[in-house]
């Protein structure tokens, strides 16, 4: 259901229907780590900057935070109603993003397993999500046929609103399943 790649392009991780991830070596293309832990199917799969750790979603509801050397889940995010359908890793390393079939996006402290902001707004599933450099800004894509341009506040700011949407797009007539940012975030591709 879902792939990742690596910062340093060595390693490749994939979400399987079998509740499990698997980490493969791209030279000798074989696996190398079996992740387990999720009760139903994995939907998503992103790797943090430091390469040294990935995230999952899934069927279960949960969002799961992998050491990748020792395969051991070190957190377990819950707050998501339905299946979790996309997952992105900020560049700073401390938070993750993940969009739902519950119409929501919330954005997750990995340190403290702490949902610290659920993003309402679209009126069907969300399917994409993805993170600009900069980590101020997210945009996700919908059943609803739109994306959405979301502001979040950095990790150091304590706010009683930490993230707000900033911008509307429309134009698709029907589902957006995924959504990315250019290198110089200057434009989106849905």
């Amino acid at each position: 259901y879902g792939v990742a790649i690596s910062p340093d392009g060595r390693r490749v991780v994939s979400a399987y229907y079998d509740k499990t991830l698997k980490v493969w070596d791209v030279a000798t293309g074989k696996c190398v780590a079996t992740l387990e832990g999720h009760s139903k199917r994995v939907k998503c799969v992103a790797v943090f900057p430091d390469g040294r750790r990935v995230v999952s979603g899934s069927k279960d509801n949960t969002l799961k935070v992998w050491d990748v050397e020792t395969g051991e889940c070190v957190a377990t995010l819950e707050g998501h109603s339905q299946n979790v359908l996309g997952v992105v890793a900020f560049p700073d390393g401390r938070r993750v993003a993940s969009v739902s079939l519950d119409k929501t996006l919330k954005v997750w402290d990995v340190m403290t397993g702490v949902c610290v902001a659920t993003l309402e707004g679209h009126s069907s599933s969300v399917y994409g999500v993805a993170v600009f450099s900069d980590g101020r800004r997210i945009i996700s894509g919908s059943g609803d046929g739109n994306l959405k341009l979301w502001g979040v506040a950095p990790v150091s700011v304590d706010l009683s609103k930490p993230a707000k949407l900033r911008r509307k797009l429309n134009g698709h007539s029907g589902n957006v399943y995924c959504v990315a940012i250019s290198p110089d975030g200057r434009r989106v591709v849905s």
